[in-house]
């Protein structure tokens, strides 16, 4: 069976070629993962959908058998019933022809009985003679020659305005042989269904991809406040996470973005004017006024409050003072030992947040890493003085940088 170009219209074929990229692109996310990649599928994808139901609705919709053939047979058997007749009742046969009579007319009707007018009639009657034909279509005004119609017929003609006929011209059906119509309706469908099941697999590969990278730091797209468990099936929150803004004005906006994950933070400085610039309540989702709270710690406050509403994600806490931040990183990594032992979990991912000038020292900094891995805890450093190698040591064995 040769191809009918026919079978969709320019929009359908572009819908086809959507569909076919969306696929190549697929393919190379599953050899190499990147956001680019799925973007564009996804809008490939819908671009597909769209089209598919334009050309559905536009071009397929106007497609029609040809009905050559058909029209063809019947008037040969219309042809040769009336030779049967005319053999079978020819001493019938009217040899006095009139003006109005019309082409059923040539049987004379006035010489039949009443059985051979019924069966006549059976056959397809004698039809509605041309000059009665031509008396209703001038009392409907298809021919009226008047002033009147003269004046008014560009109005209306038989019921219908000038816009209905130019839809018709625009809507002009498209002919195609009944195998060709067939197959046209049924590529019609394949593409209905395989566009709508491709908009599906394109909005779950954009899905998977966002939480894919959820926890990956400088490659997540904007947070929302979902479960950690979805973001660590697929990637696990890692332990120890350095900022690559380094945070020199405020650590605001890194907060703001673990508020906007849904975690709660402990944050621990050693500069009170950096503490100052954080506000009350970090918002959650944009345009609702659910807000992650701040506290900041005082004397008033009981460490174990503390670590218990950071565990549960009820609040965030934050320090400024140098002595009191360290003495609560060391109360807070006592409570995380406590917790390991009995393994114990937090719900939700919390954050130890070290925002300090001098780097954490190496026996605290792997302990909070080890605590952090077994607990769904994460370290992250925000601001560090980088320390100048010396020629003969570059690194110090009490207090080596944290790797950037």
């Amino acid at each position: 069976m040769t191809w009918n170009p026919d079978y969709f219209s320019k929009i359908g074929y572009l819908g086809v070629i959507f569909a076919g990229v969306a696929v190549v692109l697929w393919l190379i996310y599953w050899v190499k993962p990147n956001r680019l990649v799925c973007t564009v599928a996804l809008a490939l994808s819908v671009g597909a959908y769209f089209t598919a139901r334009i050309n559905s609705e536009t071009h397929v919709n106007r497609i029609q058998a040809d009905r050559t053939e058909e029209l063809k047979k019947r008037a040969a058997q219309e042809k040769a019933r009336r030779k049967a007749l005319l053999d079978s009742r020819g001493d019938e046969v009217a040899n006095v022809r009139f003006v109005e009579d019309g082409a059923s007319d040539f049987l004379d009707r006035a010489g039949m009985d009443e059985e051979d007018l019924k069966y006549f009639e059976s056959q397809g009657g004698f039809g509605e003679p041309d000059w009665k034909k031509e008396k209703k279509k001038r009392s409907i005004g298809g021919d009226d020659d008047s002033l009147e119609s003269e004046i008014g017929g560009g109005e209306s003609i038989g019921g219908m305005n000038d816009d209905e006929f130019q839809d018709d011209e625009e809507s002009e059906p498209i002919i195609m042989v009944e195998a060709d119509l067939v197959m046209a309706n049924r590529l019609d469908l394949l593409n209905l269904r395989t566009t709508f099941v491709f908009l599906f697999v394109a909005i779950g590969v954009f899905v998977f991809d966002y939480l894919r990278r959820a926890n990956l730091y400088g490659k997540a797209s904007y947070p929302f406040p979902l479960p950690s468990s979805w973001l660590n099936a697929l990637t696990p929150m890692p332990a120890l996470v350095v900022s690559r803004k380094r945070c020199r004005k405020s650590a605001r906006g890194e907060l703001a973005r673990l508020a906007r994950r849904g975690d709660s933070f402990l944050y621990l400085t050693d500069d009170p004017a950096r503490l100052k610039k954080l506000p009350a309540g970090l918002s959650k989702f944009p345009f609702f006024r659910w807000k992650e709270e701040v506290i900041p710690v005082g004397d008033a406050i009981d460490d174990d409050f503390i670590f218990e509403t950071v565990w549960y994600g009820r609040s965030s806490f934050a320090s400024g003072e140098r002595a009191q931040s360290l003495d609560l990183l060391d109360r807070f990594l006592d409570y995380l030992e406590v917790r390991k032992k009995s393994r114990a979990r937090v719900t939700q991912t919390a954050h130890l947040v070290w925002d300090f000038e001098t780097p954490m020292s190496a026996r605290q900094r792997e302990r909070a890493i080890s605590l952090a891995e077994a607990s769904g805890f994460s370290l992250l450093v925000l601001r560090q003085k980088s320390a100048k190698p010396s020629p003969t040591n570059q690194t110090s064995p009490e207090s080596p940088p944290i790797p950037s």
